[in-house]
């Protein structure tokens, strides 16, 4: 029977391999890429009351604005000083909980967040707000939020009442 000689030379080199593996496979476990972007933002529930026919719900979202002007909400859109989520969805829902990640838009305070209905074919312009964030009570003006960084804002709930919707513009 012969015996097996390993080199110094060999076995440093399988040392090498198997300390490389074993870093490789225990601290790879997110990859390689960018660190993860803060999460911060609001949530909530939506209740809802009301429901109008399903024909007439084609979009429901929860918008929040940075600076609110009634007359240019496709424009502050378009120009990322407002951010969106995701369809509301089941529709006829008695509520919804949601969370709007506020990214890219920076921390800070929110002038006015809302649920917008979209009642028709066109993109731009059958869109009308169904239901307002206020603060405690007060239904004569949109309450604002202060949104820290790495902080997601609970309790900003809002009701719809889909045959009562508030103001147009404030």
């Amino acid at each position: 029977m012969e015996l097996v000689r390993f080199s110094n030379k060999y076995l440093a080199g399988l040392y090498l391999l198997f300390v490389s593996a074993n870093t490789w496979l225990t601290g790879c476990n997110q990859g390689v890429g960018p660190e993860p972007l803060p999460q911060y933002g609001i949530s909530g529930v939506v209740k809802f009351r009301n429901w109008p026919p399903r024909d007439s719900v084609v979009d429901l979202r929860l918008v929040a604005f940075k600076n609110f002007s009634s007359q240019n909400i496709i424009a502050q859109l378009l120009a990322g000083e407002a951010r969106f989520t995701d369809s509301l969805k089941p529709y006829g829902a008695a509520s919804i909980h949601y969370t709007l990640l506020l990214s890219p838009l920076q921390p800070g305070n929110l002038s006015y967040i809302a649920v917008a209905q979209r009642f028709g074919a066109s993109l731009f312009a059958d869109w009308r707000a169904v239901g307002v964030f206020y603060r405690s009570g007060d239904t004569t003006h949109p309450g604002s939020v202060f949104v820290p960084a790495n902080a997601v804002v609970p309790g900003i709930n809002i009701d719809v009442d889909f045959s009562n919707p508030p103001p147009q513009q404030f």
